[in-house]
C-alpha cells in the first residue's frame, strides 16, 4: 500500500471540479482526484452510467465505478428540475466536465463565464463539438476504428480486434486533462477562464504511432508486416517496438514473453546480446549466432538473408525460451541486458515485487487500484477516497462550496486583472530541455511546446533517434530528417545536437540546464546519474529545475533496468493479455502502447510541479514509468481481481453489455481489406439494425438472446455488409442511429471530413522549400489555443543560435566545440 498521506494535500488541493460526466469522463475526475483536487459528481436519481459498466462484484456492484469513481463525492441533482442550483455550484467551481455530444445539453460556456469567469469548461467529445460527425453515436469499439488504431491489429489477429477493456475515451479524459491544465496556468496568469474540447477520434489517433500520417505524405503503402505482405520490396521495422513485426510473443512455461527480434541501429543490440547468449549456451547455430542485427536490414531488404533463414533463427528463439517460466525470463533479461518481459496479467501484477517496491497500489475499499502517477512527488498526490454511493457527501461538499467565506491556497489561483504585457499564450516564458526519444517523452515536450514553450531538443548524430529511422516517410523514401514520427513528435521544437558521451558536451548541458525550467529525459535508468548529469547534481546551480524522467519501470525497484519500448511496457501492465481472439494467444496492441498513454499522465503532474515550484521555489525529480500508466488504463482490472479473483481476458471485440459489437467485412476501395466496425448498444439500436440487415428483430429480442446467437448474428450481418462500401454504410447506419464507423486506414484518415474540420493534420514550412505534416494538439483551448509554430528540426538546426543567444558562447568557443565533434 501506497505511503498514507494527510487527505487535504496533494498538488490540487482546493481545487473544485464539479463532474457532470459519466464512464465517459471517468478518468478526468479519477486523474484530478488522485491530484488531491475537490471533486464533485452530480448523479440523476437513478445514478450515473458509470455505475452500470462492467465488470461487476458479487453482489451486483459496478467494479469499473468502484475503480474510476474514487476520489469524489456524490450529489443527486436533477439537471432538468434544478439548473438553479447547478449553475449555483458551476458559478464556484474552478472546473466543470461533461461528456458526450453537444445535443446531449451540454452547458453553455459563455453563460458559465458570465456568473465564473475564471472557470475551466472541459467538454470530452467522441468527435468535437462541430463538423459533420459531430453528433455521431459511437462505442469505443467504433472511435478505437474512427480514429485509425483498430486497423493495425489485423495483420495479427486475424480481424481488427480492440483492447478488450474500453480505452478510447480514456485517452480523450486523459487529454482534457492536459488541457485543463494549461488553461488553469492561462487563468493564473489572465484570470479568465475558458472551453476545454476533446475529439475521442483525434485522440485515438496518437495509438497509431504516426501511422496516421502515412497517406498524407505519399507513404500510404506504409503497411503492418511488410515482411509478409508488402507488394514492394520489404521495408524492415527499425522501431524497436515490435510494431511492424511478424512475431513478439514467445510461450514459456507459464505464459508468454513479449520479445521483438529488433534490427538496426535503434535496438539491433539488444538481439544481438540474446543470440550470444544462446550460442555461450549451445543454443543456436554457428550462422545466427555471427549475424549482427545491426547491419542486418540491407541484407535482408536485398534477399541475401531469405525469410527460410529468418523462421530458423525465431525457432531456435522459441525452442530456446520455452523451457523458462516468466520470472526466470525476466531475471535472464535483467542479467544479460535484453529486451524481453514477460507478459503479465493482472494476478501477476497483483504480487508484482517491482510493484511493491515502488508502493505503487492504493488500498480503497478493500480493492488494489493503481496510484500515483509518478515517483518523486509524494505530496503532489493523495490516497482518494473510495468510490462514493449515490449522493454520499453530495450535501455536504454542496455547503461548502456555496458558504460565502473567503477561499485559500486555490491553486493556479485566476489573477485579478490580466498582468500588463502578459503572454498570449500560457507557457510562454518557459524553458524546456527536451533529451527524450522516441514518443513517450518528446510528445511532453510537443505539448509544451505548442503552448508557448521554448522546447530545445537535445540528440546527436553520432547515435540517431529511433523515431528518426521509423516511418513513414515522405513519398516512401527514407530520410532521418523527415521522419513522419519525428517530426510529430518534435513539431515547434529547436533543434541542438551534443555528443554527451564526451564531458565537453556534458558541459554544454549543464550550462543549458542553468537556465531550464524543466528537463525531460528518458535514458535507461542511472544513466543521467553516470554522466554526472542527475538531479541533485544539477539543482546545486538551478534549485528550481523540474526534471521528469520517463522510463520503462521507473528509476526504482528491482526491475528498473528492464530495457524496451512501449511494448514492453504493455506487457508489464497487464495490456497485452487484453488483445486478441478468445481463447487463444493474444497479439497486444499495435505498437509500443504505453508510449501513447504515459504522456498524457505526465504532462499534468508536470504542470502541477511548475505550480508547486511558482510558489515554493522548490523544483522536482518525477519518475514516471509507463508500466505504471499503462495499469492506470485498466484499472478496472484490479478491482475485478480483488474483489472476485477472476482476470480479464481477450475476448476480440465481443462487450458484455453491446451485442453485437464487432467489425465487418466490406468492398474493397483501397488497400487490401476493408471494416466497417458496429455497435448494438441498446433493443432500440437493434431494431434499427435488424431492419437494415433484413433480419427478424424478435428472433432476438434482448442482449441475452442476441449474445446466445453471437456467431450466427455476425455471420448475418457479414453477408449483408461484405458487398457494400464501408463509408456508405456508415452514413447509411449513422442515420438509423446505429453507432457504426470505418475501421479507418491511414488513407481514411487522410480523407477524413470530421478530422479536416478538426483540423487535424497541419502543414509546417520546413527550410527547403518543403512541408512537413504533423498532427495538431489533441484538445482545443478557446481562449489561448495551441498550435506547432514552426517546422521540426533537423539535426543541429539551432545549435549555434541557442549556444550564441541563449549561453552567449563566443564564435571561437563554439568553433572549438565543432571542430571537437562536441556538436555531433
Amino acid at each position: 500500500m501506497a505511503e498514507e498521506r494527510d487527505a487535504a494535500k496533494g498538488a490540487l488541493a482546493g481545487l473544485r471540479v464539479l463532474d457532470l460526466s459519466d464512464h465517459r469522463g471517468a478518468m478526468a475526475g479519477r486523474l484530478l482526484g488522485l491530484m488531491g483536487a475537490d471533486v464533485l459528481v452530480v448523479e440523476p436519481e437513478v445514478g450515473s452510467a458509470a455505475r452500470q459498466q462492467s465488470p461487476f462484484d458479487g453482489d451486483g456492484n459496478s467494479l469499473f465505478w468502484r475503480a474510476y469513481g474514487t476520489g469524489r463525492r456524490s450529489l443527486i441533482l436533477d439537471r432538468a428540475t434544478e439548473r438553479a442550483r447547478l449553475e449555483a455550484l458551476a458559478a464556484v467551481a474552478d472546473v466543470v466536465i461533461e461528456a458526450g455530444t453537444a445535443s446531449e445539453g451540454f452547458l453553455q460556456t459563455e453563460a458559465l463565464h458570465q456568473r465564473n469567469p475564471g472557470l475551466v469548461h472541459l467538454m470530452i467529445t467522441p468527435y468535437g463539438l462541430d463538423g459533420p460527425k459531430a453528433e455521431y453515436l459511437s462505442s469505443d469499439l467504433t472511435l478505437w476504428a474512427a480514429g485509425g488504431a483498430l486497423k493495425p491489429t489485423e495483420a495479427q489477429a486475424g480481424i481488427p480486434t480492440r483492447i478488450s477493456l474500453p480505452q478510447s475515451w480514456h485517452h480523450a479524459a486523459a487529454d482534457g486533462v492536459c488541457g485543463v491544465m494549461i488553461a488553469l496556468e492561462a487563468r493564473r496568469r489572465t484570470g479568465q477562464g475558458q472551453q476545454v474540447v476533446t475529439s475521442v477520434q483525434a485522440s485515438v489517433t496518437q495509438s497509431t504511432l504516426s501511422l496516421s500520417l502515412a497517406a498524407r505524405i505519399g507513404h500510404a503503402d506504409y503497411v503492418f508486416r511488410p515482411e509478409i505482405r508488402s507488394k514492394k520490396r520489404r521495408e524492415l521495422d527499425l522501431s524497436g517496438s515490435g510494431s511492424r513485426t511478424q512475431r513478439s510473443k514467445w510461450p514459456v512455461r507459464d505464459g508468454l514473453v513479449e520479445m521483438h527480434l529488433a534490427l538496426g541501429p535503434a535496438a539491433g543490440r539488444f538481439t544481438n546480446a540474446l543470440f550470444a547468449l544462446m550460442h555461450r549456451r549451445g543454443a543456436c547455430s554457428a550462422e545466427f549466432a555471427a549475424w549482427d542485427w545491426v547491419a542486418l536490414p540491407p541484407l535482408i531488404e536485398n534477399d541475401e538473408i531469405s525469410e527460410a533463414q529468418l523462421e530458423q533463427a525465431r525457432s531456435e528463439v522459441a525452442a530456446f525460451l520455452a523451457p523458462m517460466t516468466k520470472a526466470g525470463a525476466v531475471e535472464m533479461a535483467l542479467e544479460h541486458r535484453l529486451m524481453l518481459a514477460p507478459i503479465m496479467d493482472t494476478a501477476d501484477l497483483d504480487v508484482s515485487p517491482h510493484a511493491a517496491a515502488r508502493n505503487f497500489f492504493h488500498v480503497i475499499d478493500g480493492l488494489r487500484l493503481p496510484g500515483d502517477l509518478a515517483r518523486g512527488f509524494a505530496e503532489g498526490f493523495v490516497v482518494p477516497c473510495a468510490a462514493p454511493a449515490k449522493g454520499a457527501g453530495g450535501t455536504a461538499a454542496e455547503a461548502e462550496w456555496l458558504d460565502a467565506a473567503p477561499r485559500v491556497a486555490v491553486p493556479f489561483a485566476p489573477a485579478m486583472a490580466r498582468a500588463k504585457g502578459a503572454a498570449a499564450t500560457p507557457l510562454e516564458g518557459l524553458t524546456v530541455l527536451d533529451l527524450s526519444w522516441v514518443v513517450a517523452g518528446p510528445m511532453i515536450g510537443r505539448c509544451l511546446s505548442d503552448f508557448g514553450a521554448r522546447v530545445i531538443r537535445v540528440e546527436s548524430r553520432k547515435k540517431l533517434e529511433t523515431a528518426r529511422v521509423t516511418g513513414p516517410y515522405p513519398g516512401g523514401e527514407k530520410n532521418p530528417e523527415k521522419s513522419g514520427l519525428f517530426e510529430n513528435c518534435n513539431a515547434g521544437k529547436l533543434g541542438v545536437t551534443l555528443d554527451l558521451s564526451s564531458e565537453a558536451g556534458r558541459a554544454v548541458l549543464r550550462d543549458l540546464a542553468a537556465q531550464a525550467d524543466v528537463l525531460v529525459e528518458s535514458f535507461a535508468p542511472g544513466q543521467m546519474a553516470r554522466w554526472g548529469l542527475s538531479h541533485d547534481v544539477l539543482a546545486e546551480v538551478n534549485p528550481g529545475l523540474v526534471m521528469l524522467s520517463t522510463s520503462l519501470m521507473g528509476q526504482s525497484g528491482p526491475w528498473h533496468r528492464l530495457a524496451g519500448f512501449g511494448n514492453i511496457g504493455a506487457a508489464m501492465s497487464g495490456l497485452q493479455m487484453l488483445a486478441g481472439q478468445e481463447g487463444v494467444p493474444p497479439v497486444g496492441p499495435y505498437g509500443p502502447y504505453t508510449d501513447f498513454v504515459a504522456p498524457r499522465l505526465a504532462l499534468p503532474v508536470l504542470l502541477a510541479a511548475l505550480e508547486r515550484r511558482r510558489q515554493t521555489g522548490q523544483g522536482a525529480w518525477l519518475d514516471v514509468s509507463q508500466a505504471e500508466a499503462g495499469m492506470q488504463f485498466i484499472a478496472e482490472a484490479f478491482a475485478q481481481y480483488s474483489a472476485t479473483g477472476q482476470l480479464p481476458v481477450a475476448r476480440a471485440n465481443r462487450d458484455p453489455l453491446i451485442c453485437p459489437n464487432n467489425v465487418y467485412p466490406c468492398r474493397v476501395a483501397h488497400g487490401e481489406t476493408a471494416w466497417i466496425a458496429i455497435s448494438v448498444s441498446d433493443d432500440a439500436v437493434w431494431g434499427a439494425l435488424a431492419a437494415a440487415v433484413g433480419l427478424e428483430e424478435s428472433t432476438w429480442p434482448d442482449r441475452a438472446a442476441r449474445q446466445a446467437a453471437e456467431v450466427d448474428i455476425d455471420a448475418s450481418i457479414s453477408a449483408w455488409t461484405r458487398d457494400q462500401d464501408p463509408g456508405d454504410l456508415e452514413v447509411l447506419l449513422q442515420g438509423l442511429r446505429v453507432p457504426a464507423a470505418v475501421v479507418a486506414d491511414t488513407t481514411d484518415l487522410a480523407r477524413d471530413p470530421q478530422l479536416a474540420a478538426w483540423g487535424h493534420f497541419v502543414e509546417l514550412p520546413r527550410g527547403d522549400q518543403t512541408v512537413a505534416v504533423v498532427e495538431a494538439c489533441r484538445f482545443k483551448l478557446s481562449e489561448t489555443p495551441g498550435k506547432p509554430r514552426m517546422a521540426p528540426p533537423h539535426l543541429g538546426r539551432d545549435t549555434d543560435a541557442i549556444l550564441t543567444q541563449v549561453l552567449h558562447y563566443a564564435p571561437q568557443r563554439i568553433r572549438d566545440l565543432r571542430e571537437a565533434g562536441v556538436l555531433d
